[in-house]
């Protein structure tokens, strides 16, 4: 994948702005592309694909949003995931076709997010921990691993 062009900008939608706010005060989330990331995680976990049209705020730009070393890893397993059939999408041409997947993920995310609090008369930020412990306990969590495991497979000749 080739250089991404600099003009590139995640939009938050607008319904949502109220619970991001709430997310990054209350459940302490550093900056809003953190809860972009997680509430695209969540969106792609639960099957949220929500397109919207309202934006709230200036968009973010690409470069903000993949800071963390993580975020374009994590982004652009959502969109091979969802897009499994078309290798070319991890085109640089394509980032805007990746970007959109992005953002209907996170938007996904930020509603399911915002339903588990109507419903469960929660703060977000228990929600939010109860997402994660959720994610730990359905997965068993981490495990120790031995240094043999971890060179399993490894030559050295």
């Amino acid at each position: 994948m080739t250089n991404t062009p600099v003009d590139v900008r995640i939009r938050r939608p607008q319904e949502h702005e109220a619970l991001m706010i709430e997310l990054q005060t209350d459940a302490r989330f550093p900056a809003l592309r953190d809860i972009l990331l997680f509430a695209a995680a969540v969106g792609f976990r639960y099957e949220r694909r929500v397109q919207f049209n309202a934006i709230a705020g200036d968009p973010i730009r690409y470069d903000t949003l993949t800071a963390p070393t993580f975020s374009e890893t994590l982004i652009n397993m959502i969109v091979a995931n969802v897009v499994a059939d078309d290798p070319e999408i991890m085109d640089a041409s394509r980032i805007e076709e990746r970007i959109k997947i992005f953002e209907e993920y996170a938007n996904g995310g930020l509603e399911y997010i915002q339903e588990q609090v109507n419903v469960q008369h929660q703060p977000a930020a228990l929600v939010v921990l109860d997402l994660v412990t959720e994610a730990f306990a359905r997965d068993g969590g981490a495990k120790p691993v031995s240094v043999g495991d971890l060179l399993g497979g490894v030559t050295w000749g």
